[in-house]
């Protein structure tokens, strides 16, 4: 049962995970520009957030669910503001050189900490997982700590498998990317990030 149980939630990291959208659209800006290690960053930034939302709910905290419908205009604001933000960001963005970045440690820090906030402050994500788990039959299953943690486990693994599948195909293609198609696929990606960041607010 366990194992089931462990799979579904592998499968369900993946699915959350896959919808193109600012943080995929980040993922692939940063793995073009800066290398496969600076786009797993980003990903792994976002699994995170992702084990945080899905952990709550298999555990069904209706604490948290009701905390983020009351606060649900605050958290879209903050989130789309951001989103906006790394719009403009990504907009900007020219291509770097490593010697170019004189602390990447502090960078690499940053841009975890930032994709992790932006994935958690989402709501949308937490009724994502709270939809996929019904349809998995996963909740039931989660009756005590063991089973809450192999869920939260087995949503990192599957998160992190899309992570590591988008960085590995975008990075068939980077040799063959020049400096002048990463500015003008940053000011494409910037744009549709902006405007999914304004949707977020809007809708």
């Amino acid at each position: 049962m366990n194992t089931i149980l462990f799979t579904k939630c592998i499968i369900s990291g993946f699915l959350l995970a896959a919808p193109i959208g600012p943080v995929n659209l980040i993922c692939i800006r940063y793995t073009l520009s800066e290398g496969r290690f600076s786009g797993l960053i980003v990903g792994l930034g976002a699994a995170l957030a992702d084990v945080v939302y899905g952990s709550a709910a298999a555990a069904g905290l209706r604490v948290l669910t009701n905390f983020i419908l009351q606060y649900d205009v605050a958290f879209r604001w903050v989130g789309g503001l951001f989103i906006i933000f790394l719009g403009f960001a990504t907009f900007r963005a020219a291509p770097q050189n490593e010697s170019d970045n004189k602390n990447p440690k502090r960078s690499l820090y940053s841009l975890f900490a930032g994709v992790f906030f932006l994935t958690l402050t989402n709501p949308v994500t937490i009724f994502t997982f709270i939809a996929i788990f019904s349809s998995f039959g996963i909740a039931v299953h989660v009756t005590d700590l063991f089973t809450t943690v192999l869920v939260s486990l087995g949503v990192f693994i599957g998160s992190t498998l899309w992570w590591i599948t988008l960085t590995s195909i975008v990075c068939l293609f980077r040799n063959k990317v020049t400096p002048h198609i990463i500015v003008r696929m940053n000011k494409i990606a910037g744009i549709i990030i902006i405007l999914l960041g304004v949707a977020s607010i809007t809708m």
